[in-house]
């Protein structure tokens, strides 16, 4: 199976996401930062990852390009949480883009577009 991956450095925001993954069990692994992501990662092969574009230790393009040195024989979409799409989110995402599928989703998230991703996306436990 190939979970999903869920980074966030807001713990309110990321007990959500998994608490949504846990309930339709969906297999998932979650991060509150990109080094912790990264360790968590090895191995993997991701069908989804969900980034925050500005994490305390990295920007969500950065960990992406990351994640895909880890494992260089595919590339996977993600969906960017992006707050107000300031200058700093836009910059982000614009380094983002050209490396593969990005879908945008604002906060505060609505369970409904979590549980289509999650239908789209996830294998089940």
């Amino acid at each position: 199976m190939n979970p999903i991956l869920v980074v966030n450095d807001d713990s309110r925001l990321l007990a959500e996401i998994t608490t949504i993954l846990k309930d339709g069990g969906y297999y998932h692994i979650a991060a509150s930062s990109g080094e912790q992501a990264l360790t968590m990662a090895s191995g993997y092969d991701f069908k989804l990852a969900i980034l925050d574009l500005k994490l305390a230790d990295m920007d969500g393009d950065e960990l992406y390009e990351k994640l895909l040195e880890k494992e260089a024989h595919y590339t996977f979409p993600v969906v960017a949480l992006v707050d107000t799409l300031d200058g700093e989110e836009v910059e982000v995402v614009n380094r983002l883009l050209p490396q593969g599928t990005v879908t945008l989703l604002s906060k505060p998230l609505k369970r409904e577009w979590l549980d289509e991703l999650f239908s789209r996306y996830g294998d089940k436990k």
